[in-house]
């Protein structure tokens, strides 16, 4: 298994690698990332265990699976100095943004809250920045 598929800054550069690692062809590639890229929860820890660590005040929750699964509420949760943070996670490359979760994030923001996407404990770093910056 190689490591570290999931930091290549495009799906198209980190499938060349895979083809030129390995060579599997473009089916092939394709199924090896995406057997290799970790699961959505993987990278949801990786962010909640960042956001506990760095931010040791802060109030931090997942999103409960099942019936509330289809609100669009973000995955990841936070309250920092007051300020609400949504981090809906990604999985790299394969997952995709729902409808119901882009208008939940614009209406999170319209609220004065902040949210997007995020993949990494930096990318929700960065998101945590822009709300401490406001």
């Amino acid at each position: 298994m190689i490591k570290a598929l999931d930091r290549w800054p495009t799906k198209a550069e980190a499938l060349g690698f895979v083809q030129a690692r390995t060579g599997l062809d473009v089916a092939n590639s394709e199924k090896y990332l995406r057997d290799s890229i970790p699961k959505e929860s993987y990278y949801q820890k990786k962010i909640m265990d960042y956001v506990k660590k760095t931010y040791p005040d802060a109030f931090v929750w997942k999103e409960a699976a099942g019936a509330y699964s289809q609100s669009g509420i973000p995955d990841v949760s936070a309250i920092i100095n007051g300020r609400y943070y949504g981090f809906e996670v990604k999985r790299p490359y394969f997952g995709k943004l729902s409808q119901i979760q882009a208008r939940t994030i614009e209406r999170i923001r319209q609220a004065g809250g902040i949210a997007d996407v995020c993949i990494f404990p930096e990318d929700a770093e960065k998101l945590i920045q822009e709300g401490m910056a406001r």
